[in-house]
């Protein structure tokens, strides 16, 4: 009795770190996604993603890292992935401050049809959220449903 009950705890104990590691691999693996934004922007950001004329996102360590120009819209040609999402601000001087998740809505992944000045147009995988006050947020709903 006393020998199976040793055997049962051994089993156990590898069952629980094989558990945590392979949890510890899939979380190691997993992509997140770093957004940098100019000082003080508000309103709607879009990334357009596999667009063939664009540039693949940078990597900044293990994140891939999103330069938010001026317009609000980033094309990449890289394909979109799932994953943690950091937002910041970045000043003239380079310099990041973390935007609170209180700062961002509407975040949604969908299908967009792109007009391109030539007349065209084509359906792309983008990534839209919005970044400004929840009032802002509401005003700008309001506005454009």
């Amino acid at each position: 009795m006393e020998r199976a009950y040793k055997i049962y705890l051994i089993v156990f104990a590898v069952v629980v770190i094989a558990a945590v590691a392979i949890g510890t691999i899939g979380i190691n693996k997993q992509k997140s996604h770093i957004y940098v934004m100019p000082s003080g922007y508000t309103g709607w950001v879009e990334i357009r993603y596999n667009q063939e004329d664009s540039p693949a996102l940078p990597r900044e360590g293990r994140a891939f890292l999103h330069h938010i120009p001026n317009s609000g819209v980033l094309s990449t040609s890289s394909p979109p992935t799932a994953g943690g999402m950091t937002f910041y601000y970045v000043d003239e001087q380079g310099n990041r401050s973390e935007i609170g998740s209180d700062m961002i809505h509407g975040q949604a992944m969908k299908g967009h049809d792109i007009k391109f000045s030539a007349g065209t147009t084509e359906q792309a995988s983008v990534n839209m959220f919005f970044v400004g006050t929840e009032q802002q947020y509401n005003d700008e709903m309001k506005k454009n449903p």
